[in-house]
């Protein structure tokens, strides 16, 4: 069951990517963050928030939204005149750019796709739990264990639900030293912590998404984020579907969360391994990216904690928007953290950022 619902999913990701730029396909994915966002402002606006009023205006004015709402127009036939009215994200107006989306063949088919990819995905989590439950009822914490495991099978020996258990108290411990409260709460309920990462940063499939190459790692970090923001584990996030999550949400997301998932399995990765000489490559990048996916998402959390009181006016949100946009981009560090990040750092005796995570993390062995 399971193989057969991963060749399905692979068939639509790999169809879905040879019309990428067929009008309507383009239409239709922009379409849907046009409409994701015009709805969450409209929510936010609803509460009586005043700042919202005017953000429509601001966010279509930064350069790389204002870029989508001219693919828009000239995708859906709208006239030049007519782009200042996809700068005020009306839900009416992204409705009718769906909904023309659709009646293209490429569009129609983006459509189905995605409600049928949510399907499978969903359904994939479900086989691969029913079968880590013939033996028994594990805990959360087992069931993490055998996802790291089947996700970097090449890693020896693999944890058990009693060591991921153990790396959680020590990693704690290491949080609270380095005055690191928010990371550390994370990790004072291992079963609450284990379930949320299996919800929310593993894949539906552990094993099928096991990385062996860089691209591999790519869809990895890429999925976790994308899942993290509420779409499909197999996608790659645009900036604006960001944006209409926080807004959504109407506060930035918990970055310490997935900063403390990747320091977790940097951790587990690192801390004891054994394999033959020909897994030592495959260890080799896997440690380098674990590292690069630990130090991304600690400066989403310092984005966070920076961006917080700049969050009563319009600019302040464009400007997170913005910031994670490039975060997300691979853009790190983001130069207007400099002084923020060293400040933040040097109450805590760290030098730089580069040197946290082997504070955190502990020495490990190699055999």
């Amino acid at each position: 069951m399971a193989r057969l619902l991963r060749r399905l999913l692979t068939v639509l990701d790999v169809y879905r990517s040879e019309i990428r730029h067929d009008p309507g396909a383009d239409l239709w994915r922009l379409a849907s963050q046009y409409l994701e966002v015009a709805e969450a402002l409209n929510q936010s606006s609803a509460v009586g928030e005043p700042v919202f009023r005017t953000l429509p205006a601001k966010l279509a004015a930064l350069p790389w939204v204002e870029e989508r709402l001219r693919r828009i127009a000239g995708h859906s036939g709208l006239q030049q005149a007519r782009l200042g009215s996809l700068r005020k994200f009306s839900p009416g107006t992204g409705q009718a750019l769906l909904l023309e989306a659709r009646q293209t063949e490429a569009g129609a088919f983006c459509a189905a796709a995605r409600h049928i990819q949510n399907r499978l995905e969903a359904r994939l989590r479900q086989v691969w739990l029913l079968g880590e439950l013939r033996h028994g009822e594990p805990s959360a914490a087992d069931l993490y264990a055998s996802a790291h495991a089947a996700l970097f099978p090449s890693i020896h020996p693999a944890p058990s639900g009693a060591e991921i258990l153990n790396q959680m108290a020590r990693l704690c411990e290491q949080a609270d030293g380095a005055d690191l409260p928010e990371m550390a709460f994370c990790f004072r309920d291992p079963e609450w912590f284990a379930r949320y990462s299996l919800q929310y940063l593993m894949p539906p499939d552990p094993h099928a998404w096991a990385p062996r190459c860089m691209t591999h790692f790519d869809r990895l970090l890429m999925g976790r984020v994308s899942h993290w923001y509420a779409y499909p584990f197999l996608h790659w996030p645009d900036p604006l579907e960001l944006a209409a999550t926080v807004l959504r949400l109407g506060r930035p997301l918990d970055y310490e969360r997935t900063a403390a998932q990747a320091l977790l399995e940097y951790r587990l990765v690192t801390g004891a391994v054994s394999f033959e000489p020909k897994y030592l490559g495959i260890y080799l990048d896997t440690t380098r990216v674990l590292e690069f996916q630990f130090q991304t998402h600690f400066e989403g959390y310092l984005l966070r904690l920076y961006a917080m009181p700049r969050l009563k006016n319009p600019e302040g949100w464009c400007w997170y928007f913005d910031a994670l946009r490039r975060l997300h981009n691979a853009e790190i560090p983001l130069p207007e953290l400099g002084e923020f990040r060293q400040d933040f750092l040097r109450r805590r005796g760290i030098p730089d950022t580069l040197q946290l995570l082997p504070r955190l993390a502990g020495g490990g062995s190699i055999h």
